[in-house]
């Protein structure tokens, strides 16, 4: 009988340990501070690569935000 629960335990630390990794896997993925790093890491890696899309893209906003401001101070007229 004595062998058994050994047997057992051994089973049940094992099932733990599985559990934890597991545990720590879905918090590595779901952790907002490591996905928020994740992101800046490749939004980085992105741009050191190619940076004429980030530019083309801050342009385009620009030209966006500067049309809304002067429609919203010349278009009152």
């Amino acid at each position: 009988m004595t062998e058994q629960r050994e047997i057992d335990q051994r089973e049940i630390d094992r099932k733990r340990e599985e559990l934890r990794q597991h545990l720590n896997e879905i918090e590595d993925r779901v952790n907002p501070r490591k996905v928020a790093d994740r992101v800046v890491g490749k939004a980085q890696d992105s741009y050191n690569e190619d940076p004429t899309p980030w530019i083309a893209g801050a342009a385009g906003v620009a030209v966006l935000v500067l049309g809304g401001i002067a429609l919203a101070i010349f278009g009152r007229r």
